[in-house]
């Protein structure tokens, strides 16, 4: 199979977001199975389409792909292929390892000021951002720019038409409190691992009762991060999408807290001692 299928193939898996990992052949020594610039694609799934010399040390190639694909970072690796090693040809490759991975999908539930600030800012560090509101003129191409998707819809069916699955992060910020409430219930009977609510401690105590009562338990709470954000005394718009966004670049690099109800202990204390919730209510 020549590079141009394998790059072709690359670029269907990159457009329809299937994580891949590309193998290229960068440096040999000795006796190899493979020419220098060989490359290879990998899948999830172990299938491959290409090659980098086949045998044992392509099938170890392609397991070093797939957890290469769970972990999100390139890596150059240098395989010994010696008898010793359980190989027969006693040379030496080096092999470029990339992880291709679609861009982690952010879905915003409100799009006044801090979701319009949310999708800006979290379009241009990486996410693919869906924005979703009922009132369509909050949704155009001038107000959304960065929005690779805009659905104008009922919050009763915000999830409805796009898939939602653990690598799905939802951010809640809507005009009012029984709409982010209905988005809440909406988002915690779909897959995403992160549902970030806006608000306040007391919005977050009202909240769980009235979630608790509707059928939902502490562990269904445990994807809610409230107050959202990381806390560095936002105050406006922009500045509760900067906490917002940093605290989604923790979840997408693997950093974040373990369970959202960790943060609902977070607050801070103001100078006449009083407590404040981390992220303001704003919508």
């Amino acid at each position: 199979m020549n590079e141009t299928t394998v790059f072709e193939a690359l670029e269907e898996r990159r457009q329809q977001g299937i994580p891949c990992a590309l193998i290229i052949l960068v440096d040999s020594q000795g006796s190899v199975p493979a020419k220098k610039g060989a490359k290879m694609l990998v899948s999830e799934d172990g299938q491959t389409i290409g090659t980098v010399g086949g045998g044992a040390m392509e099938k170890e190639a392609a397991e070093m792909g797939r957890r290469m694909m769970a972990e999100g970072d390139p890596r150059l690796v240098h395989l010994e292929l010696t008898e010793a090693a359980g190989y027969a040809c006693g040379g030496r490759v080096s092999l470029y390892i990339e992880p291709i991975l679609p861009a982690p999908r952010l879905v915003v539930c409100g799009a006044g000021h801090v979701g319009q600030a949310v999708c800006h800012l979290a379009a241009y560090v990486g996410f693919s951002v869906i924005a979703i509101d009922d009132r369509a003129d909050f949704l155009s191409p001038e107000v959304l720019p960065d929005a690779d998707q805009v659905r104008a819809c009922d919050f009763d069916h915000a999830f409805s038409d796009i898939s939602v699955d653990g690598n799905t992060l939802i951010v809640v910020c809507t005009r009012g409190h029984a709409h982010d409430l209905r988005v809440v219930e909406k988002a915690l009977e779909t897959d995403a691992s992160y549902i970030g609510l806006l608000g306040s401690r007391s919005k977050r105590a009202s909240f769980f009762e009235k979630l608790r009562a509707a059928g939902f338990s502490d562990k269904d709470f445990e994807h809610i991060y409230t107050p959202v954000g990381t806390d560095i005394g936002a105050v406006t718009p922009r500045e509760i999408a900067v906490s917002i966004v940093s605290e989604l670049i923790e979840q997408r690099r693997g950093h974040g807290r373990q369970t959202g109800r960790h943060s609902a202990g977070r607050r801070r204390i103001q100078a006449d001692g009083r407590e404040q919730a981390a992220s303001p209510c704003a919508g």
